[in-house]
This record gives structure tokens, sequence and C-alpha cells, in this order.
């Protein structure tokens, strides 16, 4: 539930508000020209394709960044040092999860049709190459789709915003976003039948909900814009095949759904799990000298790790630098380097400290080793980022502003005991994704204060 509560206002947090409102225009008229029925008008179909295609440059960058999921194995880096483990998360995310999914939605597909009595298809009986064209293309309407949502989220987040914090109504916000869109979806697609509409309706809607649901488990919109344009092509090669070939396709690719599903019922999740060192219990302090003295201590350690570095400069950064405070009991450590990339030396010298590596932790630009806490000393958060870099400007910027901006320290304190205290954010992988969404909205306000 946290992944989705962040989701919802992620989806609105990564865009400006200019890109909010070019997804409200493009929602309702993609919505308009899927169900225009006044005949062949040229300009309609060329608009909406146009708009489409112009989405990719507008939306689908920061629609990239809301749907990553933080401890995604390939872009979080967890992987970085295991060559064989990346190798083989590839082939499950980018061979066996596709297939699966085209599976998935032939098996929706012809379950649909069971129930509805809906024996109708879309597709022509002289099969050319501009219905592959066509196929092809159908992958952008997974950007009218999710610009449906953002428009949706937009709109309830502006009518609810006295309650949108609460977990409820901001995951029901989420759920009727979703199933607007896959309605939207459906009804796109009943002008191409001439008879039994509804059930054309039920049956696409349902297919639609199931690709916005591969979106959210695997954080990754470009795929599922494959498989939306790889289905739609199978489904159309298919209907010139041989009956026994056809049906032997489509039982393999039931075959790799059900694979795929019991992978994931063995492993429990889908392949996202959290490196073990970030799955340890959040308490919240009030930072004492204990804090301050814990980082020179750790400063004098780190710095015999990189001592062979001509640049190497160790910060302080966080809550924990601001005495009287309320924080997570665990430092955060700002390593900047010239080049960072890790020698052999410099990683097991960490691990020989007690680091274990986590990847980014869902932020670009930076690496994350913890080290839990031991005896009388709080547990450490060492980051490593390249000196002058995005994410190292916006830490110290950040840990500045805490120090000079008494309000802004206080509503981040509440932030971090409403997570604790009343959302039951427990482990610090929940509590890092709460702070991930902060962070967003963070950087969208210094973005707008200094266009302004």
């Amino acid at each position: 539930m946290t992944r989705l509560y962040e989701l919802c206002e992620r989806l609105v947090a990564e865009m400006r508000a200019w890109q909010v409102g070019y997804a409200l225009v493009f929602a309702a008229f993609a919505t308009f020209a899927n169900l225009f029925d006044g005949g062949q008008v040229l300009w309609i179909a060329e608009v909406y394709l146009g708009l489409s295609v112009l989405s990719l440059l507008i939306l689908l960058p920061s629609l990239r960044r809301a749907l990553f999921r933080t401890w995604d194995p390939l872009r979080s880096r967890v992987l970085l040092r295991r060559p064989l483990a990346r190798v083989v998360t590839r082939c499950y995310l980018y061979v066996l999860t596709p297939f699966a999914f085209m599976g998935c939605l032939e098996l929706t597909a012809d379950a649909a049709s069971a129930a509805l009595r809906f024996n109708q298809s879309n597709v022509t009986s002289h099969v050319t190459w501009v219905d592959y064209a066509v196929s092809v293309v159908a992958g952008l309407e997974e950007m009218w789709r999710w610009s449906c949502v953002i428009a949706v989220i937009a709109i309830l987040r502006f009518v609810l915003r006295r309650w949108w914090d609460t977990p409820g109504v901001r995951i029901s916000g989420l759920t009727i976003a979703i199933v607007l869109s896959a309605l939207a979806f459906g009804s796109g697609h009943i002008l191409e039948f001439a008879h039994e509409r509804l059930q054309a309706w039920y049956m696409f809607s349902c297919l639609g909900l199931i690709l916005a649901i591969m979106a959210i488990l695997t954080g990754r919109i470009l795929l599922v814009m494959a498989v939306h344009s790889l289905y739609d092509a199978w489904v159309t090669w298919l209907s010139i095949q041989n009956p026994l070939i056809a049906e032997a396709l489509t039982i393999a690719s039931f075959a790799a759904f059900l694979s795929w599903l019991g992978i994931a019922l063995i492993r429990r999740q889908f392949g996202f799990r959290a490196p073990r060192a970030v799955r340890v219990p959040v308490s919240l302090t009030e930072v004492s000298t204990r804090h301050l003295l814990a980082f020179e201590r750790e400063r004098e350690q780190i710095s015999r790790v990189f001592h062979r570095r001509v640049y190497c400069s160790i910060r302080h950064i966080g809550t924990t630098t601001i005495e009287g405070a309320i924080a997570n009991d665990a430092i955060d450590v700002l390593v900047l380097l010239r080049r960072p990339v890790l020698h052999h030396e410099e990683w097991r010298a960490l691990e020989q400290c007690g680091y274990q590596f986590c990847g980014n932790g869902g932020v670009k630009g930076r690496l994350v080793w913890v080290r839990e806490a031991d005896d009388s000393w709080p547990a450490v958060h060492l980051q490593v980022a390249k000196s002058g870099n995005r994410y190292s400007r916006a830490a110290i910027a950040w840990t500045r502003w805490l120090q000079t901006q008494q309000d802004v320290l206080r509503h981040w304190e509440f932030h971090k005991e409403r997570w604790v205290n009343q959302f039951h954010r427990v482990t610090l992988d929940q509590y890092m994704e709460g702070k991930r969404t902060l962070y967003t909205q963070w950087g969208r306000k210094k973005r707008s204060q200094r266009w302004r």
C-alpha cells in the first residue's frame, strides 16, 4: 500500500503545471477522437497521432520517473557488482515477463469472450502491412490512458485537497483514475464493431485494466507499451495462421504466464524486494551530540577508505546536522568524489567496515551504503556521489534549507512522525519511499522559484 499511496502523489508531483495541463487536454481530445463517429475526418486522426507522439517528449520522462520502483534491481543499481544476477534479471524482465503478460492478455480476452458470449474480432479478413503498422502505433494508446489517469488524479487532488493526505482517499483516487482510464480505453474500441458493442466495451476495458496493473507492477511504461504493440501484432498474425498453430502458440503463452506467476508466488513478490540492510526498523529520536560525534568518528574511518583519492570531500547532511531536531536514529554522510566509481579495494574496505551496498535507493546520482547501529553509536547511511552533480548540490542545499528555515524543519519533522506513527512505516525501505516523494515535491518547488 505504501507504493500505491506514494505513486498517486508522484504521478502529479513529477509533472509541472503545464505538463498536467497538457495531460488534461490530451486525455480529453484523445477520448473524443476515439469516440468520434461523424464520418471520415482526417484532421482529427492526424491531431490525435500528433498529440500522442508529442506526449513522448512532454509526459513520458516524468511518467517514467513516477512509475519507477524504488528498489528496481536494475535501475536502482543494486546488482552493480553481480553480472550474472543482472543477466538473469534482464531475461526475467525483458523475455519471460512480456511473453507472460501477452499470455495474461490472451487469457483475459478468452475469459471475457466466453463470459460475455462475444465472438467477434476487430482484425480484418485480409491482413496487410498496414495492419502491422497500426499494431506498432497502438502502443501509444498507453500514453493516452496514463494521461487520463494523471488528469483524473489532478482533478481529485484539487477537489479533495483537504483530505488528500489520508491513505484511504489517495488510494481510492488512484483506483478511480485507473478504472476510468480502463473504461475510456474500452470505449475507444467499440466503434471497431458493428454489433455487440457493449460486450466489446467490457472486454477491452478488462484488457486496459490488465495493462495498467502491468505498468504498476513493473514500473516500466516503455515495457508495457512494447507488450501492447506486440500483443496487437500477435493477434493480427494469429488470425491468418493455421488454427492448430495458433492454438499451440496460445497454449505456450499461457504456460509462460503460469511460469511467471509461479516464480512470483515462490518469491512472494514480483522481483523488487528491498535489500536486507534497509529492511530494518525505523526509530525516531532527538538529535544530540551523540550524532555529531558519530559523524566525526565516521569521517576518520571513511577518509582511510578513500585515502588514495586526489579529491574526497566528506560532509554531514540531513536533519542529524541540527541538534534538537527529530530524525531517524542514523546519520547521513555524503562522500563527494571526482569519479564516483569505487575501486575493488575501496569496495572491500567498506564491507570490512560493516557497510552493505543498497544501490541508489531510488534517487539517481548516488550510491548508498548502510551500516547498522552498533553499541551506543547510531546507524550510518553513506552516500557516494560525483562532486558537483545534481544530487550532491540538492543534498547540500536541502541541508542548508533545513538549518536556516525553522518552518521547513518543523514541516519535515511532522512528515516523519506521521509516516512512522500514523502510516506505520516501521521499516527503512518504506520510510525512504515517502522521502522520495517529498524530495520530488521540494525539487519542483525550488525549480519554480528559480524560474520566477
